[in-house]
Order: structure tokens, then sequence, then C-alpha cells
């Protein structure tokens, strides 16, 4: 008896063991989802100029490369949380994550502009289905409080890291091989995931009788937005007509209006209604609306001129935006928590987005032979160390401020669903501006490929129009968040938030 209980002891302590032992493999393997989607978004953005040159596209359509990614992100997020917790968080990882890995590979062997957007749509897709489950599975596995503070610091760390990465790789990558290798990067790292998750993540659900997906929410908010993008888009396009753009726009919110009778009746809904009673969150989601479109302009155009006028290589192209991101994590991990305590969300949220909008404004001096400090980096570290560092953590903590525990994480998958919405229509919009502006300026019609001042003045426009932008969202966080929303519960750590949130 004494031998066969000491097995038991034995055996029980072999299975602790192997569990830590797990739990120590999971975070790390789950940070790698985290970084392929922060580092495909800056390793495309670099590359841009040479996808533009192999595959012939207009100014129009080059920012669909990323737009459209950021678009179907956006319009699946919540389904794919909500699949996530349903139907297993494994599971669901794993789909996302072998989605994306075939996607980039299909991205990577693309030579039209069509096969290239299907397939950024997929990632797009599977990012989705990813990202929720990835953080789902951090919070189930990691105990409240310190481990799992910790363990969400790590991950959105490297997630900062990733587009950090991401920067020197695309233009080393596009320099030395080929813009289509930033896309077969990803494929390894995916099925790496494919091989190690079933044997070292636990699967979890939520344990239900009825199970509801809103799968037609997340299929007409997302028509909705592409074609309300498309709208914007090919309004300038050669043989498009105002009766046609205008029928575009109309369906477009037509789409956006069937979504919310879907909502109000669905069971389930994807965004249940009744949390845009809150003030706060309103404001905070229209202010995030309007951070990432001026920061992705500000990325866009930053890349054009500096490869295209300034006839910058890739990868110095690359090396010519990374201080500014790293800059970025510095601010948000040293200065944006102690900010939070001593001013509140609203003025944090006020000067993060005034800093992205100044350094958008600033960039708008470049000319054929631009200073990099004066013009370039200056600016740069505005946008993204300060506007970024600022803005991105703030508004995350205002989203959620108020908002009851059991509905903590819709609010925040909602913000992060403005964010990347905001993200691929103000591409779409500010495309459409840099190609109206730079025909005018060359007096010709738009599509033909225009001088380096018509170019620069469409630059220019586009960068004011960004700004503008930011300066909405300052205006809009100003009136509508709450002064100091942290002290009206139980002062809920901000500072260890603000840094859980980061996640570029």
């Amino acid at each position: 008896m004494k031998t066969s209980s000491l097995s038991g002891e034995i055996s029980e302590q072999r299975g602790e063991q192997f569990s830590a032992a797990r739990r120590r493999l999971v975070l790390p393997l789950l940070c790698i989802a985290v970084f392929l989607d922060a580092l495909d978004t800056s390793i495309v953005n670099v590359a841009l100029p040479s996808i533009q040159h192999d595959l012939r596209l207009t100014t129009l359509d080059l920012p669909w490369v990323a737009g459209i990614y950021f678009l179907l992100y956006a319009g699946f997020l919540l389904l794919g949380g909500r699949a996530a917790d349903l139907l297993g968080r494994r599971r669901i990882f794993m789909v996302g994550s072998a989605l994306f890995g075939l996607a980039s590979f299909i991205c990577g062997l693309a030579n039209d502009a069509w096969l290239l957007l299907l397939a950024r749509a997929l990632q797009g897709l599977g990012a989705a289905l990813t990202l929720p489950a990835a953080i789902s599975i951090i919070t189930t596995t990691f105990a409240e409080g310190p481990e799992r503070n910790k363990a969400l610091s790590i991950f959105s760390a490297t997630g900062a890291s990733g587009f950090s990465f991401g920067l020197v790789l695309g233009g080393v990558l596009t320099t030395f091989i080929s813009w289509h290798w930033i896309f077969f990067v990803n494929v390894p790292f995916a099925l790496l995931i494919l091989l190690l998750v079933p044997h070292v993540v636990k699967e979890s659900r939520v344990m239900t009788g009825a199970r509801s997906y809103d799968i037609a929410g997340a299929v007409t908010v997302t028509a909705g937005l592409l074609l309300l993008g498309y709208a914007i888009t090919q309004a300038n396009q050669p043989g498009a007509t105002p009766l046609m753009t205008v029928g575009l726009l109309v369906l477009a919110l037509v789409v956006l209006a069937v979504f919310i009778l879907v909502e109000r009746r669905a069971k389930e809904p994807l965004i249940p209604l009744r949390i845009f009673r809150s003030k706060n969150t309103v404001s905070a989601n229209l202010a995030s609306f309007t951070l990432l479109g001026p920061f992705f302009s500000f990325l866009f155009i930053a890349a054009l001129y500096l490869q295209d006028v300034l006839h910058y290589s890739p990868v110095l192209a690359s090396l010519a935006l990374l201080p500014g991101s790293v800059l970025t994590v510095l601010v948000s991990r040293f200065v944006t928590p102690r900010l939070l305590n001593a001013l509140g969300v609203k003025l944090s949220s006020v000067i993060g987005l005034l800093c992205m909008a100044s350094g958008v404004a600033l960039l708008a001096l470049i000319g054929p032979n631009s200073d990099y400090l004066g013009v370039i980096l200056l600016p740069m570290l505005l946008v993204m160390g300060l506007g970024l560092g600022i803005g991105y953590p703030a508004l995350a903590v205002a989203a959620v401020s108020g908002i009851s525990d059991a509905e903590q994480g819709l609010a925040a998958g909602l913000q992060g669903t403005a964010l990347q919405a905001g993200g691929g229509l103000w591409l779409a919009i500010m495309a459409a501006v840099v190609t109206v502006s730079a025909a005018a300026a060359q007096g010709v019609i738009s599509g033909v490929v225009p001088s380096v001042s018509a170019q620069l003045s469409g630059f220019h426009a586009g960068l004011l129009v960004a700004a503008a932008g930011a300066v909405l969202g300052a205006i809009i966080a100003l009136i509508g968040i709450q002064g100091r929303p942290a002290e009206q519960k139980e002062q809920r750590s901000v500072e260890t938030f603000a840094e859980d949130k980061l996640s570029i």
C-alpha cells in the first residue's frame, strides 16, 4: 500500500512538473502570433514601392495591399473571439494560424494584384481568428494577478518588437532578395505553431447549451466597410461617374444599416448595442477610429517618399523609420503609465492625438531634397514615439473604463475593431486625396504617373487630411471622455493596465 501511495505521489509530481514545463512553452508560442501580426504591418509598408512597381499598381490601388488586411481583421475580430470561446480556444488559434500561413504563402507567390489582395484579405481573416484566441488562452492559462499581468506584458511587448523588427527585415528582404519573401517568412512560423500547439496548449471553451456566433453580423459589417472604402477610392479612377460613386456609397450605408438591424435581432449579437450607452466607450472608440488611420497614412507616404523621391533603398528606408518604432516602446513602457496616473485618460488621449497630428502635419514640409533630421526624424518621433506611444494605451484604458467586468472583453474587442477599421478606411481616404491632388498639380487625369513635384503635392494634401483626422480625434476625446475614469472604481492599477495594452 505504501509503495502504491508513493508511486501515486511520484506520478502526481511528474504531472505537475510536466504541466509547469508545458505552461512555460505556452506563452512563447502565443507570442509568435502577435509577433507575426505586428511584423506583417511594418514589413509590408517598407515593401510597398517595390510591390507597386512590379504589379503596376496605381496610388489609389496600392493602399489596399495594407487596407484590405485591416478591414477584414476589423470585421471578423469580435467573431473570432466569440468562436474561440465557444468552439475551443486552441482549435480556433490553430485554424487562424493555418489560414494566416497559407495566405502568406499565396501572397508570396502572387504576381497579379487581384491574387495579392485576395490573399491579404485571407491574412486579415486569419489574424482575426488568431489574436483573440491567443489572448483568451493567456487569460485562462495564467492566474489573475501578477502572473497574468506579466504574461500579457510580455505578449504586448513582443508585438512592439515585431513591428520594429519588421521594418528592418522588410528592408533587407526587399533589397537583397525580393518583396515576395516578406510573406514567405511567415510560413515556417505558422508551421511551428501548428506542430507544437497541440502538445503544449490545453483546449478550453465556455460550456453553454446554446451556441450563437452572429456570422451575419460579421459578414455585413465587413462588407459595409469594404464597400465604403471602395466607393471612396474608385471615385477617382478613370471612367468613374458621380452616379456610380453615389450608388456605391448608398449601398455601403444600406449594408451597414442591415448590420445594425442584425445586431438588434441577434440572440448573441457581435456588438450588443447596449454597450453604446456608455458615453466614455463611444467617445474612446470614435477617437480610436482616428488614431491608426493617420499613423498608417504617415507610414504609407513616408515609405513612398523615402524610396520614390529621395531614392533610398528599402533597407535604408526601413532603418530611417526605426527610431520612431523604438521610441514608441520606450514611451509606452516608461512615460505613458505615469502620464495616465498624473493627468487621467482624457488629457493623455488628447496629448497623444495632438502629437500624432503635429507629426503628420510637420512631414508635409518634405521637398525634393528634405533634411532627414529636421523634416523626417522629428515628425516620425512625434507620430510614432509620442502620438502612438501615449495615445494607444490611453484610449485602450478609456474604452473599458466604467464597463462591468462581464463586458470588459467585449469593450476591448470593440476598440480593436474601431482601430483596425479606422486604419483601413483612412488609408482609402488618404489615397484618394493624394491621387486627386497629384493629378490636379500636373494637370492630367488620374492614373497617369505624376512628376516628382506633382507627387509631392499629393503627399502634402494627404498628410494634411490625415493630420486633420487626428485633430478631430483629439476634439472627440476632449469632449466625450470623462476626466479621470480610473478613479471611478477602485483605482484599478492604471499603470499595469496601460503596459498590458501595448500591442502595435
